[in-house]
């Protein structure tokens, strides 16, 4: 019989004979790979459930070994799925009988530019050595995910990440200049001959493949911007009556130009969850600059949150949010699991105008929900037209009051004016409900997937392919 009948049997053997030591199939490596952190699926995991394994994992150390296993993919119409850190936690690698592209053995440091501030970088470098590499030069990419740990920088360019400090710094696809990507038929999308801060020449494709998820292709390289590391730190908290106080301090701070490097806004319930302070709302600001301009900014920050009616009580719980902010979710499953409880995070946006309804709309709904236990809040990431809220909801360990949570969730946002996602994205947790928020956009997206991958084979199965 010819390949045609055995074409997973057939690439597979290909892919190890072209890469021979750094093809995996047995089942510990495909179950390793058979998820990321998407609540649901560790929830289904604990419980003994079985995920859907792909085929086999191949480590590729080049763009040119990228492309020719995406090109062998589309021979034998075997569908892929980029893996980098596999921190996400919206079931986006989450994939059948596909083959994983693993890039972290792509994780060279290329160039930097001190004079530029400029670093390139392949796209599998874990961001915790990127930001070491960085940090002993003096510089600092400052994107410092709560992932930061494991996450990998194709992964968060791949979902627009954004991090702790994105309110001073930007999220991720302000600090990309420039990307080099396998497309889904195996060409290979080259850096820009030269590097410039901006160049006026068309539409640029990087924007294209920001927040693709994979299903436009592997990402292999980034130029990246960066930033001196600061030397002068400001840290300090304050207790507000109520949460949208709290937003009309953050507001007229972004609108006066005192960015914050970190602000955190903590409803009652956080609060008392994370700092054990259940008497107020809490506003914790983190603050980094030159010492005159710091010093400034200080005193100007300080009288606009006691304009709003804000109270400062101190830096201890910013110093305490600073240790434990990447062990949030582990010590809340201590909390949660002995209870027959799960949990989730709902992370939206809106506009300043839009945020209290928001906020309030949404614990109010979600909260009556049947099997949910609690809805905590807090607002970070910080714009000049709104800011985002983080939401961390409790509730039955099983998967019916899982999708009746998200059902109330999603509608109550897109009903109030909110995004259905600020940074975790869609993968196939989310797009049920793309269309709700993009309408006739998702069509023109669905086109663009279909031209550059005609064989349906990049990452398929989520929002912008079948």
């Amino acid at each position: 019989m010819g390949e045609e009948h055995f074409p997973k049997e057939r690439l597979i053997e290909k892919l190890e004979s072209e890469f021979p030591g750094r093809v995996a199939r047995d089942k510990t490596t495909l179950r390793l790979y058979s998820r990321d952190y998407w609540p649901l699926a560790l929830l289904k995991e604990t419980r003994g459930e079985e995920l859907p394994l792909p085929l086999g994992v191949v480590w590729p150390e080049s763009v040119e070994e990228v492309s020719r296993i995406i090109k062998l993919c589309n021979d034998y119409r075997i569908p892929f799925v980029p893996y980098a850190g596999g921190s996400g936690v919206i079931g986006g690698t989450i994939c059948k009988d596909c083959i994983v592209i693993d890039v972290k053995r792509m994780n060279k440091v290329i160039s930097f530019s001190e004079e530029d501030a400029i670093v390139v970088v392949e796209s599998g470098i874990l961001l915790k050595k990127l930001e070491d590499f960085l940090n002993s030069r003096g510089f600092t990419l400052r994107h410092i995910p709560q992932s930061f740990p494991e996450a990998a920088l194709g992964g968060l360019i791949a979902t627009m990440s954004t991090g702790q400090f994105s309110t001073k710094y930007g999220g991720i696809e302000e600090l990309v200049l420039d990307l080099e990507v396998v497309t889904p038929d195996g060409s290979i999308i080259p850096l820009r001959k030269n590097t410039v801060p901006r160049a006026a020449t068309g539409p640029n494709l990087k924007y294209l493949l920001i927040g693709s998820e994979g299903q436009l292709g592997v990402i292999t390289k980034a130029v990246l911007r960066v930033f001196r590391l600061p030397k002068n730190q400001w840290k300090n908290s304050y207790a507000f009556p109520d949460f949208e106080s709290g937003l009309k301090a953050m507001r007229e701070l972004m609108l006066s130009g005192l960015t914050p490097a970190v602000a955190r806004l903590y409803d009652r319930e956080d609060a008392s969850l994370r700092f054990h302070h259940d008497r107020d709302i809490l506003l914790l600001i983190f603050e980094e600059d030159n010492e005159r301009l710091l010093s400034v900014k200080t005193e100007e920050s300080e009288r606009i949150i006691k304009n709003y009616g804000g109270v400062a009580i101190g830096s201890e719980p910013v110093e305490k949010w600073l240790k434990m902010r990447f062990d949030v979710i582990s010590e809340l499953k201590k909390l949660v699991v002995p209870l027959n409880l799960w949990f989730d995070t709902i992370e939206t946006a809106a506009t300043w105008s839009a945020l209290p309804r928001v906020y309030r709309v949404f614990k109010e709904r979600v909260k009556k929900v049947k099997g949910v236990y609690a809805v905590l809040a807090h607002a970070s990431h910080f714009y000049t037209t709104g800011a985002c809220i983080y939401f961390t909801l409790t509730y039955e360990a099983n998967e019916e009051t899982y999708w009746r949570m998200w059902e109330e969730a999603m509608k109550t946002l897109l009903e109030t004016g909110a995004t259905i996602s600020h940074h975790h994205g869609i993968g196939l947790l989310r797009k049920k409900w793309v269309r709700d928020e993009l309408g006739d956009t998702l069509e023109y997206l669905k086109r663009i997937k279909r031209c550059l991958d005609p064989n349906n084979v990049s990452n398929p199965g989520k929002w912008l392919g079948e």
